[in-house]
């Protein structure tokens, strides 16, 4: 008999996090967004967002996603901190002057759109010029792209939120995509996997922003080797997927790497019934999936291994996309392709 995901529970469980998350969590609520988006991609995933929120819901979460956003005010000065905020940790924009602290993040931003849509918004109110203009402003000379002003951090993480945001938005005239691609090129092991900067080690998280952004920007023939590649990512399967060598499974790289394969053309090519039955071991008894068996759960990896869930039971749920975690027909009406579904 094929392996059940406790749909009901986990359906309870995002919306138990919709409402409010527990005080464990606390020191994320500057991430608050991507909690949002997370929570509502598991529901999406699970075939029950409509069932589970209503639509005074829908319209609530929207008002609140929309007051993150920094509109632009035309000055070089504000160009860079356009976009979504992380969450209103800070409060509203008028009683925070300190711009830094009000600033959007491209994750932020990145969250908020894919919300947006997954609530049914049509984003008229996106101040897109802005944001096409902070992602020119936030990218390095090295093509890679740092998450917001002020900071040294920068990595493919936020390479593939400004592809995503430049994909969805359908203006890719923010992103120097030749310099973006020569950085992930320039990440890309001998050993087939992808790193967060050159010469580091191969990672489970980096190699799908790398090879989703390829995707993406139409680029994933610039992979050196994509059948090397290809093994690398199927030889995580340990169980589930573990995220690098000589670790253990865990939930959230059904996702991560998963998706990598399904955008590599390697569906055929995975043990659906081993990476299935691991997760259904990371389930809990209250919803939720955790990150190992037998801990506590959290959205992120409840989100994530649901959907790399669907990936090996795509027959059994909506299909969502591995390039933008939306659905895949509403990927398509963007102007995503759907993945290669075999390695030939």
């Amino acid at each position: 008999m094929a392996t059940q995901l406790a749909v009901d529970s986990h359906a309870r469980y995002f919306r138990i996090c919709l409402n409010g998350l527990p005080r464990q969590m606390t020191s994320l609520d500057a991430a608050r967004m991507t909690f949002v988006q997370l929570c509502l991609v598991g529901l999406t995933a699970l075939g029950k967002l409509d069932e589970v929120c209503s639509a005074e819901d829908k319209r609530q979460m929207i008002e609140w996603i929309y007051a993150q956003q920094v509109l632009g005010d035309g000055t070089e000065l504000n160009a860079a901190y356009c976009g979504f905020r992380g969450g209103s940790l800070f409060g509203p924009h008028d009683l925070c002057d300190y711009v830094p602290a009000n600033s959007a993040n491209v994750a932020g931003t990145y969250s908020a759109l894919c919300a947006l849509l997954l609530l049914g918004d049509d984003l008229s109110r996106v101040d897109k010029p802005a944001i096409v203009e902070a992602l020119r402003c936030l990218q390095q000379d090295s093509g890679c792209f740092a998450p917001h002003p002020g900071t040294t951090e920068r990595d493919p993480r936020f390479i593939y939120c400004a592809c995503a945001i430049s994909a969805i938005l359908d203006d890719w005239s923010g992103v120097d995509k030749d310099a973006a691609v020569e950085y992930i090129v320039s990440c890309c092991n001998p050993d087939g996997g992808m790193t967060q900067a050159p010469f580091q080690e191969s990672h489970g998280g980096h190699l799908y922003c790398c090879v989703s952004s390829l995707a993406l920007m139409g680029r994933l023939d610039a992979i050196p080797d994509r059948q090397r590649t290809l093994k690398w990512a199927l030889q995580r399967q340990n169980g589930g997927y573990q995220g690098r060598v000589n670790k253990p499974a865990d939930s959230c790289y059904s996702f991560w790497v998963g998706a990598a394969v399904e955008l590599l053309g390697g569906h055929d090519l995975v043990d659906a019934a081993q990476v299935s039955a691991f997760l259904v071991q990371c389930e809990t008894r209250f919803g939720g999936i955790a990150k190992f068996p037998d801990e506590f759960p959290d959205p992120l990896h409840a989100a994530l291994g649901i959907v790399g869930f669907t990936f090996c039971n795509p027959d059994g749920f909506p299909r969502m996309s591995p390039t933008l975690l939306l659905p895949e027909s509403l990927a398509h009406r963007l102007g995503v392709k759907a993945a290669k579904t075999t390695s030939g």
